[in-house]
């Protein structure tokens, strides 16, 4: 995982309520939470399989299926803890005290508030890169998408399978984690979810771009 911090700059225009503001930057924090958390699982799943050790159940790392259910099961001083859960009832669970250390976690370097205006987010690269990605996905769509009625239902249905798709592709490191189709299912709908806020400022014009900035 790039361990590099990098910034996340936000392009913003229009006029914005104080609880925009508050909702947009809450869905940054909690994306990015989230695809950090798979990101440590991932790392984690590396290193133990670097490991030269003769336990029972050395074999089973090899699968990473049999990874998360030796991982469920090991107790708490063995390597690592039970894993957290990412998703807790349909939506992606505050971990950031749990998960990331105070350096590893997303932080507003900068607000300039105008028309336009930029919000900085720095954060580790790797993860503050895939956000980028996220949203000038969703600016490329929904920016113009939304210009056009979606009374009709043919428009509502693609509109709602594209947002599964670019959910799916914010977690699809899950597939390389041993994830069941069920706790997919929950990941992408909590991304779903927490894309909400986020699609509906990029379709009132204002989050207009994304970068990443020295």
């Amino acid at each position: 995982m790039d361990i590099e911090n990098g910034t996340l700059r936000i392009g913003i225009d229009g006029r914005w309520e104080a609880s925009e503001f508050g909702q947009s930057l809450a869905s940054f924090d909690r994306l990015y939470v989230l695809r950090f958390g798979l990101a440590l699982e991932r790392q984690e799943l590396e290193e133990l399989r670097e490991l030269d050790f003769d336990f029972p159940f050395s074999r089973a790392l090899r699968s990473s299926r049999s990874f998360r259910r030796w991982a469920r099961s090991t107790p708490a001083n063995l390597f690592m803890g039970q894993r957290t859960s990412l998703v807790i009832d349909g939506r992606i669970s505050s971990l950031t005290s749990e998960l990331l250390e105070p350096d590893e976690r997303l932080v507003v370097r900068k607000i300039i508030y105008g028309s336009p205006g930029i919000k900085d987010l720095v954060g580790f690269g790797e993860i503050v890169g895939h956000l980028k990605d996220f949203i000038q996905f969703g600016i490329e769509h929904w920016s113009s998408r939304r210009k056009r009625s979606l009374e009709d239902d043919r428009l509502e249905l693609e509109n709602r399978k594209l947002q599964i798709e670019v959910a799916k592709g914010f977690v699809d490191i899950a597939d390389s984690l041993g994830y069941s189709a069920q706790e997919k299912r929950q990941l992408v709908a909590a991304v779903v979810h927490e894309q909400q806020p986020l699609i509906q400022l990029i379709s009132d014009g204002k989050i207009v771009s994304a970068e990443i900035v020295e």
